[in-house]
């Protein structure tokens, strides 16, 4: 017998799989439909079962003839599961690390080794966590627990397989079909969603061709970082309602300690710390909200890819991603101690060898799909779900999408001309020329110009001058860098340093103030 221990997730082909499984599904709640699905696949594909869902899922399973836990996760990793080895054998599982908690053999303590990644990257990535002895099951992968002890394998290889053969019509006819399909499984009969949306041509794209009714939009009194005119104006011309939901300082850091608790792990994400905020707000709205997680990560959207050519004229080359703001130099000035074998570069660079084939552009986008996309963007999405209770999907996070930008050449992705040009194009069918081709903004958020209140960073003040801080950082140097942001005289002088970083010392204050009080909150 096989026994659904854990599950959570979104299964897009169910009525597919319950034809091929011969599962009946009628009259189901999806919760119930889905669980028995999951049962029905392992029982017919075993360790390959995840190969036939498209979704996203994280499931746990005992089998009772064989005594054996077995776990398996979602392809793109839109769900976590996490598990603990005990010190007698025993093997914990869970789909938040506070499933952990509290079960017999658990012990908390805090993997030091790692407080340099998360400086560096603003996010913790790949499979260890900060909470020593935890993993993430990695996206595409599988473990089994039993007699024979703990083996991890992988049903999924992420890999690009560019097709020369169609012209970018023919790319902008795939996405287009694509989203069809995707927003029409995404949903069940009855379910009535809304959308978030943006100035930007990701969210637009979804609001025009879903049935959303409503277009929300995270929004602030500072009109230079809002992107709500923008949003409000596509909302009028696709005759769907519009709400921008603002989202002050005083409610941006008053969830600050709920963020970090939902998160589980420090992320200095300001973005996702006010989509949290705002969510909270949604919640009280709507149920269900679409999401454009996936579009700049498979269609090239981020600026950081128009340095593609100059980093593969190194003879060594290695990409840290999109949010890299700390290097082993900075780390060092702040940290007591550093940890010369957890080297980022050779972190980053193991995650994309088995890339090095690709061109440039293909390259950075397996990188980035491999961490930042899995652990930060996704990670996100689904803390925040979590955290806030709004039932949050994202319609690009579909494998026939996926397998669009996995066959697509990077031409049609990145050019002269721009970025996410297939998608663009797709997307111009359906929205006015100046929205499908907009300059994205990436999710402003006046954080630089709250953290100068007096009465904000009082409290990150407090933190840099806190035991948890003496305990990992140098406090001099930590104050010198509070010091230097907010204009007063460092206690330790940097002259050369701080003036070339000027841009940069808001994100090192904020990042460091979030690690101190994640540890706090979880160990104090």
């Amino acid at each position: 017998m096989i026994e659904l221990k854990a599950y959570a997730g979104l299964i897009r082909n169910h009525t597919e799989l319950a034809g091929e499984l011969g599962v009946d599904i009628a009259g189901c709640t999806r919760e119930e439909r889905e669980q028995r699905l999951v049962v029905a696949a392992y029982q017919k594909w075993g360790e390959q079962m995840g190969s036939h869902i498209n979704g996203q899922f994280a499931i746990a399973l005992a089998d009772d003839e064989t005594g054996d836990l077995f776990c398996t996760r979602d392809p793109l990793g839109a769900e976590l599961l996490f598990y603990y080895q005990t010190a007698d054998g025993q093997l914990l599982v869970g789909a938040q690390i506070k499933d952990l908690f509290g079960q017999p053999g658990f012990e908390r303590a805090l993997n030091r080794e790692l407080i340099q990644f998360y400086l560096g990257f603003t996010y913790v990535p790949g499979e260890e966590t900060l909470f020593k002895g935890v993993y993430k099951l990695e996206p595409g992968g599988y473990l089994r627990f039993g007699a024979q002890g703990l083996t991890l394998g992988r049903y999924w290889e992420l890999s690009f397989e560019p097709d020369e053969s169609k012209t970018l019509e023919q790319w902008a006819d795939e996405i287009d079909e694509a989203m069809n399909a995707s927003l029409h499984d995404i949903c069940d009969e009855g379910e009535v969603p809304d959308s978030f949306l943006s100035g930007g041509v990701d969210s637009s794209y979804i609001l025009a061709k879903s049935k959303a009714k409503c277009g929300y939009c995270v929004a602030y009194a500072d009109q230079k970082a809002s992107e709500e005119a923008d949003a409000r104006a596509t909302a009028e011309y696709l005759g769907r309602d519009f709400e921008g939901i603002t989202v002050t300082p005083a409610e941006f850091f008053d969830a600050v300690d709920e963020f970090l608790l939902a998160y589980e792990q420090p992320s200095s994400d300001v973005a996702g710390l006010a989509l949290y905020a705002a969510c909270k707000k949604v919640a009280q709205k709507s149920s269900l909200c679409f999401s454009g997680e996936g579009a700049d990560e498979f269609f090239a959207g981020y600026s950081v890819y128009n340095r593609r050519k100059r980093l593969r004229m190194s003879p060594d080359p290695v990409y840290f991603g999109t949010t890299y703001i700390m290097n082993n130099s900075e780390q060092r000035r702040y940290l007591k101690e550093f940890y010369r074998n957890r080297s980022a570069r050779a972190f980053m660079k193991e995650r994309g060898a088995a890339a090095r084939g690709y061109d440039p552009l293909a390259w950075m986008l397996y990188v980035d799909l491999r961490s930042y996309f899995e652990g930060s963007i996704l990670f996100n999405s689904t803390k925040i779900a979590r955290g806030t209770g709004l039932d949050i999907r994202m319609p690009y996070c579909d494998l026939r999408i996926f397998d669009i930008a996995r066959r697509m050449p990077s031409e049609f992705k990145m050019g002269d001309d721009g970025n996410k040009i297939a998608l663009r194009a797709a997307a111009s069918r359906v929205l006015p020329h100046e929205v499908a081709y907009r300059k994205k903004l990436g999710f402003p958020v006046p954080v630089r110009n709250w953290l100068t209140d007096p009465t904000v960073n009082a409290d990150i003040r407090r933190a840099f001058e806190s035991e948890a801080a003496a305990e990992f950082f140098d406090v001099d140097e930590i104050n010198a860098l509070l010091d230097e942001f907010l204009g007063q005289k460092p206690r330790v002088s940097h002259p050369i340093w701080f003036p070339r970083h000027q841009g940069l010392l808001w994100r090192h204050v904020w990042t460091i103030y979030l690690f101190i009080r994640w540890y706090e909150l979880f160990f104090e």
